[in-house]
């Protein structure tokens, strides 16, 4: 067993937007390249239409998009990210006649690495392990043989291919880069 603790291999940030509307997603998707810098790789926009759950605070007719960072990001600081969206989602929000605090955006946070697709949330539950004070993190997706493998717990769209290729397009990016690191940089493309 080591006594030094192995660095962590950088991952993929990755944040699932969702809003009321393309112009909503377009909006929030700028604030978000403006904290985290340019988005080289974006899922196409779908409509959220698996589950209610958000509709009585964001209303009917979602829609949701999957981007994805060029700047890769060490695995500890996803605390800290989701910290950075619920900040942006609070600055979106819009406070009803009645005063009630209403999300326009949801914005969930996660990371891309080789083997999983892990998801950062305010919500506890059994399989989800604590990263920070009322933060949690929970592994959604498994990539192995080549696709995705889900869990009981994985969320409808993540089940999905459209948003299964896309991910496993940013995994694809990643095993590319480590190949460049092992070959020093030269990889196979560049000799």
């Amino acid at each position: 067993m080591p006594i030094d603790l192995q660095p962590p291999e950088p991952a993929a940030l990755m944040c699932a937007i969702m809003a009321g509307s393309g112009n909503g997603l377009e909006c929030s998707r700028g604030r978000l390249e403006a904290m985290f810098g340019s988005v080289p790789l974006a899922s196409a926009v779908y409509s959220f239409d698996c589950s209610t759950y958000y509709h009585r605070e964001m209303g009917p007719g979602l829609v949701k998009q999957l981007v994805c960072f060029a700047e890769r990001l060490e695995p500890h600081r996803l605390a800290a990210v989701k910290r950075r969206t619920m900040e942006l989602e609070r600055r979106l929000a819009c406070r009803t006649c009645d005063g009630v605090v209403r999300r326009r955006v949801n914005v969930d946070p996660g990371l891309v690495t080789v083997e999983s697709l892990v998801l950062a949330t305010t919500k506890y539950s059994g399989h989800r392990v604590c990263i920070a004070r009322g933060l949690y993190a929970e592994v959604t997706l498994l990539f192995r043989r080549g696709g995705c493998s889900a869990f009981e717990w994985t969320y409808p769209d993540y089940r999905t291919a459209p948003v299964q290729d896309f991910l496993l397009r940013v995994r694809g990016e990643l095993l590319l880069e480590r190949r460049r690191n092992a070959d020093g940089g030269t990889g196979a493309a560049d000799e």
